[in-house]
């Protein structure tokens, strides 16, 4: 049955996959991924080293033999994981691999996706790869130019789709989504060697299933909100990269205009190459000095924000933060070379009772990274998160705090903004409200345990947090420390507790305290804003009144002064020994 739409008035039109199938005497396929209900998903991604060649012949691994391998064994190991959902990014998947293991009967099986980002080909050679597959497989794209002599930037879904004379019975599809917009780059190899599609593939989307839609790259410079409307709910929206700024307003903007929505039933995958890509670009060699920023963005309200997930993710590679004008949580994988297996709860949850629907968000259950001596993929236990070549383990701040990161990473995190001061509401320390956890629309990293992120704000932030730790354990090291808080002399540790969460040090004896270096920027008005909001939070999270002061008799603060001392703000403002015990501590009306 051919199906005729109506002429395309722009330039990027959204094609259910449904009708192209027909059109080629197929069937929709059933996709794990995409069945609303509560079992879960493998997803496997690459985020491969960048070592690139371009010109006027298009995109591809420079080092052809280590990418054969590389992605040969990505794939063998696929199909041993079973993995529902395999991505990889913009130009990395070399054509000759993929056609090697369809010829062998080596894709996926039913219910499994593959949407991989493959080498820049031409559409003549694409015509040719087609006639060679045309016995074990179906290659389907939008017609283009085939005596052009440009290059497409091509996305290859790769998936079983039922033979609709008998249904039954399933044949291999590869179906081809082109690049619809040119990289800004500086040396123009896109524009004017790139011929444009302007197709998107739909996937699902009817008969209470999850969309899922793939943009690549640069597609975001033409992502209208109409198209986002459109696509946003129930979906999983892929986003394929070879891109030096995935920062850029107009990636940023892409995001915004999906995940802006009120519903909670919108998830980005965003997959790029590793940071630190080195391109040749008509024999010149380019060095990006440059993030990977491949990550995960969701808005379910029945995401998993225990320390033991989080932790679990952030050992591997996956580090969690709060994108709060969104009120979405992105998680952003290790920038090195690796390849990630997670495990997913659906997008969405359609028909299922609502004890049972709880999208806990991804799981990431194994990193790979690529042995050359080995020439093969090894499974690491633990990813370097770049904390330890951030810390000094030569100064004992630095040693006991990195202890604290090996163990708990948001723990150590809690007890730098504890000890800074930097806390502004009462359960300051829920990851989406810890300062150092929660990004803004530029997307910079400020995680100090997650400490890959050079943008200059993000180094500024963890060096102060770092030093301001040092400065205070250093005043409390010296043994000059007030009465209340005597039994730290000698003897110490810095430690957060979900049971004392407004306290960061305890003694030898067990006995908990607060206490604060503000720095060298502080003036007396904004010390005691910051003692009257502590105060506050102590009062709000103690069990009794008696607990409230205790707690508040052994909270400290210092600051800087202006002849360059380090002075302690009112040793004795809460050792106030009339205060009764039926009143708040913080609201009787006078100074503490």
């Amino acid at each position: 049955m051919l199906i005729i739409r109506p002429k395309v008035v722009n330039y990027m039109d959204v094609i259910p996959v449904k009708e192209i199938l027909l059109e080629n005497r197929l069937g929709n396929p059933t996709l794990n991924a995409l069945i609303s209900n509560v079992d879960t998903y493998e997803v496997l991604l690459l985020q491969p080293h960048g070592d690139i060649e371009a010109d006027e012949n298009g995109v591809r691994n420079r080092d052809h033999t280590l990418a054969i391998n590389q992605y040969s064994l990505f794939l063998e190991d696929a199909n041993k994981k079973q993995a529902d959902l395999l991505i990889t990014p913009e130009y990395s998947m070399p054509w000759s691999v993929l056609e090697t293991v369809i010829k062998e009967g080596q894709g996926p099986t039913n219910g499994k996706l593959w949407a991989l980002g493959c080498e820049s080909i031409k559409i003549s050679e694409l015509d040719a790869l087609k006639s060679a597959l045309d016995s074990v497989a179906t290659v389907i794209y939008e017609p283009l130019d085939s005596f052009s002599p440009k290059f497409v930037s091509p996305l290859a879904y790769v998936f079983k789709a039922p033979i609709a004379a008998n249904l039954e019975e399933s044949r291999t599809v590869i179906l081809v989504q082109f690049k619809t917009e040119a990289m800004g780059d500086v040396d123009h190899f896109e524009n004017i060697g790139m011929q444009k599609g302007t197709h998107l593939y739909l996937f699902g989307g009817d008969d209470a299933s999850i969309k899922l839609v793939s943009l690549i790259c640069a597609d975001a410079f033409g992502f209208e909100d109409t198209i986002a409307k459109k696509i946003h709910d129930r979906a999983l929206i892929l986003h394929i990269q070879l891109n030096p700024n995935p920062r850029h307003e107009s990636f940023l903007a892409c995001r915004s205009n999906l995940l802006r929505y009120s519903r909670d039933e919108t998830e980005i995958l965003c997959i790029n190459w590793a940071s630190d890509v080195i391109m040749e670009i008509n024999g010149q060699d380019k060095s990006w000095k440059t993030i990977a920023g491949s990550a995960w963005y969701l808005k379910t309200k029945d995401f998993d924000e225990s320390d033991h997930r989080l932790c679990a993710n952030h050992r591997l590679g996956l580090y969690y933060t709060y994108l709060q004008p969104h009120r979405s949580h992105a998680l952003f994988f290790n920038y090195e070379p690796a390849t990630f297996l997670l495990t997913a709860t659906k997008v969405a949850h359609i028909g299922v009772p609502g004890s049972a629907s709880k999208r806990t968000g991804p799981r990431l259950t194994r990193t790979c990274t690529w042995n050359n001596e080995a020439n093969k993929w090894i499974v690491l236990d633990a990813v370097d998160d770049g904390f330890s070549t951030l810390v000094d383990e030569g100064i004992d701040a630095q040693s006991a705090i990195k202890q604290i990161a090996d163990t708990n990473p948001f723990n150590a995190e809690r007890i730098m903004a504890l000890s800074s001061g930097e806390i502004n509401k009462n359960r300051w320390y829920e990851v989406k409200s810890l300062d150092s956890c929660v990004i803004e629309l530029p997307e910079v990293v400020r995680r100090i345990t997650f400490a890959q992120d050079m943008h200059e704000d993000a180094i500024k932030f963890r060096t102060s947090r770092l030093q301001r730790f040092s400065r205070l354990w250093n005043i409390i090291e010296q043994n000059d420390l007030p009465p209340s808080i005597n039994d730290l002399k000698g003897d110490f540790e810095f430690q957060w507790s979900p049971n004392n969460p407004q306290q960061n040090i305890k003694s030898s004896i067990e006995k908990y305290a607060t206490v604060i270096y503000v720095g060298e920027d502080s003036t007396i008005p904004q010390i005691e804003k910051t003692v009257t909001r502590v105060n506050s939070f102590i009062y709000e999270s103690s069990s009794d009144i008696n607990q409230c002061i205790s707690a508040q008799q052994r909270f400290h603060i210092w600051y800087r002064d202006n002849n360059d001392q380090i002075v302690l703000y009112e040793p004795h403002r809460n050792l106030n020994y009339d205060q009764t015990g039926d009143e708040s501590p913080v609201d009787i009306g006078r100074e503490q």
